[in-house]
């Protein structure tokens, strides 16, 4: 009888045991879960927020570029004139709340890297900035800057004819022009700005081939 009712207390003892690990179990996961779930709103309350904010700059640049007294055509013309030289970038940014158009060009023959702003709004020259490119005798442009630039002097497309050769769908612009070379190839990374956000394009610097890029 003494040990029917001890081996009773054991059991009982255990089923105690077993609940109560079952409870911790339970709550355990709903922690995590409720931890996960409101990890995930966040995420999404932070990545709905930023595409918010993305969105709202999108327009305002598209706004101030359908704005703007001058194309981006007309900016390189008067860079090309003031500063001989290959463009090897042209871009849009944001200068102290101002928007512009930062040139960048490369004088193979003088060795002189040149860096230019212009006021979006109506094209003004707004600041310049020029260095050697030797040093101690030595060129400072690395083997890919060199090989690119000597394409472009070998009846390579020049930042003007890359515009020139660009479809823009309606309301779009283009944001941004690079010179590139990677794994042997010469080409131009172009960023256009549309109603509906960026896309990229990649041109050939020798054919003018286009090859479309993604959507960012």
């Amino acid at each position: 009888m003494l040990i029917q009712a001890t081996t009773l207390k054991r059991g009982i003892t255990m089923t105690l045991k077993a609940k109560l690990k079952i409870i911790f179990t339970t709550f355990f996961s709903i922690s995590v879960l409720v931890a996960a779930c409101s990890t995930a709103l966040l995420m999404s309350s932070t990545a709905q927020a930023k595409n918010h904010d993305d969105y709202r700059e999108n327009q305002l640049m598209l706004l101030a570029l359908k704005s703007s007294q001058v194309s981006i055509t007309q900016i390189l013309e008067k860079f090309k004139a003031d500063y001989p030289s290959i463009v090897t970038e042209i871009e849009l940014d944001d200068e102290d709340h101002i928007l512009v158009y930062e040139v960048k060009g490369i004088n193979l023959e003088d060795g002189v890297k040149y860096k230019v702003q212009y006021a979006l709004h109506n094209g003004e020259e707004i600041d310049n900035y020029s260095k050697s490119l030797s040093f101690l005798g030595f060129n400072k442009l690395d083997d890919h800057d060199v090989e690119a630039l000597e394409t472009i002097q070998d009846q390579g497309l020049s930042a003007l004819d890359v515009i020139a050769k660009t479809t823009l769908s309606e309301g779009a612009y283009i944001e941004s022009i690079e010179l590139e070379n990677k794994r042997g190839l010469t080409f131009y990374e172009i960023k256009i700005l549309g109603p509906m956000g960026w896309t990229k394009q990649l041109m050939d610097a020798k054919s003018g081939d286009v090859i479309p890029s993604l959507r960012r």
